[in-house]
């Protein structure tokens, strides 16, 4: 899923697009609001994040472009902002915001408000994911290939679970180390290939599926 945060805080919006990417989500990240109406115009998302105190145009008058003449006019948006008066929230709601959230707000809180507003718009994230007879359950954290459980450590879940949610794209050494190791990593391109190879043996004969592409990366693919 594609979001747009709107966020002119350096350092909320580096906050909000680590958490949303650690949590599978892509995030194009603008820091003010002429920039975000050109977004809006050109590009397609599945969901806004829009503070509203924004230089250059205020959250309040993207949103009503959004719902007005946009691409996006029936794109969740969820607002940010710092007034918790009762009148900026009737008139975000006015003109089209799905949800209003006041900072400060914990990550918790805010994934939570996501959710809920995705699967109202009708957007369902798969709790089971599956690929070719290797089914992941994402409540249990379970993995099974052709009905047989297997094992796999914290990283090894994660990076299966990032390739079930992203089949047939390829993935940089570099991508996979900040999606799964985060910014702040030490680790070194080595330690995907590492990784990757300790998956493939723990998924037997289904790991061939997990493809490297020679100086590009890897990814999940029946090819």
């Amino acid at each position: 899923m594609i979001v747009l945060l709107v966020e002119d805080d350096e350092d909320l919006g580096e906050l909000l697009k680590y958490n949303l990417e650690k949590n599978h989500f892509k995030v194009d990240w603008v820091l003010d609001g002429k920039e975000a109406l050109e977004k809006i115009k050109t590009n397609s998302y599945d969901l806004i994040i829009l503070d509203l105190m924004l230089p250059g145009a205020s959250g309040l008058d993207i949103c009503k472009e959004i719902r007005e003449n946009s691409i996006n006019k029936d794109v969740p948006v969820i607002v940010l902002t710092a007034l918790s008066d009762e009148d900026t929230k009737v008139k975000g709601f006015s003109i089209g915001a799905d949800d209003y959230v006041t900072k400060p707000f914990s990550m918790k809180e805010l994934l939570a408000r996501i959710e809920a507003v995705l699967r109202r718009a009708g957007y369902v994230r798969k709790a089971i994911l599956e690929f070719d007879g290797i089914v992941y359950d994402k409540r249990s954290k379970s993995v099974t290939v052709d009905g047989n459980s297997i094992y796999l450590t914290k990283t090894e879940l994660q990076l299966l679970e990032f390739f079930l949610e992203h089949p047939e794209q390829l993935f940089s050494r570099e991508e996979l180390l900040e999606k799964i190791w985060g910014h702040d990593h030490n680790e070194t391109t080595r330690t995907v290939d590492v990784y990757i190879s300790r998956l493939r043996k723990k998924l037997g004969d289904k790991g061939k599926y997990l493809k490297t592409l020679p100086r590009l990366g890897y990814k999940l693919t029946k090819e």
